[in-house]
């Protein structure tokens, strides 16, 4: 019978024990799923990032605002803002730019999400906000791609 390998059978739950009653927690960047869903219905895995970072979700405004007078009074305003951003840089030239620049360029709206494990985020409503700066020199051009959010939505426990 077959053993696995606790590092290739990682789920997005799994941890090595490491004794002492401690866990190693893992993580795999391939088992991140970030897509783009275009208004046609059409579902894009994302690929071809610059080496680092692949994707940043950032939620734009604080969801509560709280002040404080002199004598300590305390207020709190709740704002339920919805806007957030998704930062991604990718390969120049590759199949992900190019279908950036196209949203870009036809002004679509379009779903951007990324999931791993139970953690889910992202919104239905996104456009993207600028085309990226465009720098070529001695390295493996990228471009760094801002998509604003206007549902944004984050669940650090999708599966519970």
């Amino acid at each position: 019978m077959a053993v696995g390998n606790a590092v290739d059978d990682f789920t997005g739950r799994n941890s090595i024990d490491i004794g002492e009653g401690r866990t190693l927690n893992l993580y795999k960047a391939k088992n991140v799923s970030i897509t783009i869903t275009r208004q046609s219905g059409d579902t894009i895995i994302l690929r071809n990032f610059q080496d680092g970072d692949m994707v940043t979700p950032q939620k734009t405004n604080n969801k509560v605002d709280a002040m404080s007078d002199p004598q300590a009074s305390s207020a709190a305003s709740v704002t339920y803002d919805a806007l957030g951003t998704m930062q991604t840089t990718v390969q120049q030239g590759s199949p992900t730019n190019n279908l950036l620049s196209e949203l870009y360029n036809g002004d679509e709206v379009f779903g951007f999400h990324v999931a791993y494990g139970d953690e889910r985020v992202g919104g239905d409503h996104c456009m993207i906000q600028k085309a990226p700066d465009a720098p070529y020199g001695k390295n493996v051009p990228t471009r760094a791609w801002t998509a604003e959010v206007f549902d944004y939505k984050y669940d650090g426990d999708a599966n519970a």
